[in-house]
């Protein structure tokens, strides 16, 4: 008898839900300057903003499965929705620093728990390949969001409509909450219900907030105030440990640890940590690459990053095919890893004026390949040891998610302080290479001052070309600097091939 095929409005909320978060978190961080502009925040009052909605995300997180027992599913995601949308409104609104650091911490209330519910409502769907129907609308969602949020962040941003971004978080938050009548009401009883130890949580929030606030903080302190940095990771570290610890010894815990600790999770939480670390860098770096450092307008890197990402909604819509008849993961994860190692490998090469089809939009496509492989798989992967019990599943997906707000973090804190290493070597070297008393730089500054001459004084125009010419090593110090950054991913890339090859505990 061939299984019912699940409620189309079943399916519609768990894709709404995981597009809904990617669409708004990639946003956010595509259009990070022209909003900072708008609000007048400094670049480290902004990366203070982000620390607060990631530490705020993670504590939901590892709220959602008690708030769910006590509520139900169908308040939770309505509740979650219309916190998103109450925040979303509050971003729109907001015309200084303060206010828009309210309205993403109340963001974080509502969307910090999308994707844990997304992947949750799957399991409503009767054990049966029907269910496979929930993964291909919850990756479709992150896909789309994925691909979209940049496209849609540059077109806002060129015309000069910021707010924009959030009015359409708030509507489709809000455009959701009918579907939602299709989830189950009712609460766990209340003998079985987790508990939440107040001073317990006090330790995942401050040592969360500490940790990511240093992570965050780390681009611009990083060798001024480096003991600092390292005394407030310490001290949130510990914190966080001491929570691991004390709810792995509880009776009563908010999360049953001690029930993850499964060599395929372990291995798939692992797997989990290096793709959010992989796209918090990448997703810091590649529009700095086309914007930045290649002079390309905000429309422009918008629209080839979302040109490229869309290769994932193609690899996806692939992998919909190939995986009922082909489960077996390890051709995946080497496929995924090639992908991301010869993406890796392009940009690394691309010339200093690169040709945008030609050059960058492969590299771009590599890599939603290698997005939308490696993490759809290692979802349907990752999860099987500890699938026996629906509690000790939820609580393995709320732990990865939480270690997914980390791993961005730490991926964007690799690129940045890694990006202003790098540029200061790249700078030397070329300041030294093309001196005051070097040929290079007497002819090029005779070219530039010819040019300028024509439209000003002499003097002045000598002065402005020797801006130019340390305004050009900036830049190309910062495009090494970049280039660098890719070699060095394509390297652990190929690393990650053989480590798959040769691995026996997920296959």
């Amino acid at each position: 008898m061939k299984p019912a095929k699940p409620p189309g409005l079943l399916l519609l909320t768990i894709g709404a839900l995981t597009l809904i978060d990617f669409l708004q978190n990639g946003m956010v961080a595509f259009a990070a300057a022209p909003i900072m502009g708008e609000i007048g925040a400094s670049p480290e009052e902004y990366s203070t903003v982000a620390a607060a909605y990631a530490s705020v995300a993670v504590v939901m997180i590892a709220l959602q499965r008690w708030m769910v027992e006590r509520m139900g599913w169908r308040r939770y995601v309505q509740a979650a929705l219309g916190a998103a949308a109450i925040g979303a409104i509050l971003c729109a609104a907001a015309t200084s620093y303060p206010a828009f650091l309210a309205g993403r911490m109340v963001t974080a209330l509502g969307c910090a728990g999308m994707v844990t519910s997304s992947r949750l409502a799957v399991n409503l769907i009767p054990p049966s390949p029907a269910r496979f129907l929930g993964i291909k609308a919850l990756a479709t969602g992150v896909c789309a969001g994925m691909a979209l949020s940049p496209w849609l962040a540059s077109a806002i941003v060129t015309a000069d409509r910021w707010p924009l971004i959030f009015w359409l978080v708030a509507a489709a938050a809000l455009a959701l909450l009918p579907a939602t009548s299709v989830l189950p009401e009712g609460t766990a009883p209340p003998a079985q219900r987790s508990r939440a130890h107040p001073v317990r949580l006090a330790a995942l929030a401050a040592g969360s907030f500490l940790v990511l606030f240093v992570l965050q903080r780390s681009y611009y302190d990083f060798y001024a105030d480096r003991l600092w940095l390292v005394t407030g990771a310490a001290t949130g570290a510990t914190a966080l440990l001491a929570f691991i610890w004390t709810e792995s010894k509880s009776a009563t815990p908010l999360l049953r640890l001690r029930n993850l600790v499964e060599p395929r999770y372990l291995s798939g939480l692992a797997l989990f940590t290096f793709c959010y670390v992989t796209l918090g860098s990448n997703g810091y770096l590649l529009p700095i690459v086309l914007q930045r450092s290649l002079g390309h307008s905000w429309a422009t890197t918008g629209q080839f990053y979302a040109l490229g990402l869309a290769a994932g909604v193609v690899t996806w819509l692939t992998m919909t095919r190939l995986l009922p008849r082909w489960p077996s993961p390890r051709k995946y994860f080497v496929a995924g890893f090639l992908a991301l190692a010869a993406s890796s490998w392009l940009i690394s090469r691309i010339p200093p004026a690169p040709d945008l089809w030609g050059h960058v939009l492969p590299a771009l496509a590599l890599y939603g390949i290698f997005i939308m492989t490696l993490i759809p798989v290692t979802a349907m992967q990752t999860f099987n040891g500890v699938a026996h019990d629906e509690s000790v599943f939820s609580h393995a997906q709320q732990t990865k998610n939480m270690l997914g707000q980390m791993g961005l973090a730490l991926g964007v804190t690799i690129a940045t302080v890694g990006q202003q290493w790098l540029t200061t070597l790249h700078y030397s070297t070329l300041h030294t290479a093309i001196n005051a008393g070097s040929p290079q730089f007497q002819e090029t500054h005779a070219r530039y001052t010819a040019a300028l001459s024509a439209s000003m004084e002499p003097i002045r125009a000598a002065e402005l070309a020797t801006a130019q010419i340390a305004q050009v090593l900036a830049q190309q110090s910062a495009l090494l600097a970049s280039l660098d950054h890719f070699r060095a991913l394509a390297a652990v890339a190929v690393i990650a091939i053989a480590v798959s090859l040769i691995q026996k505990v997920i296959r």
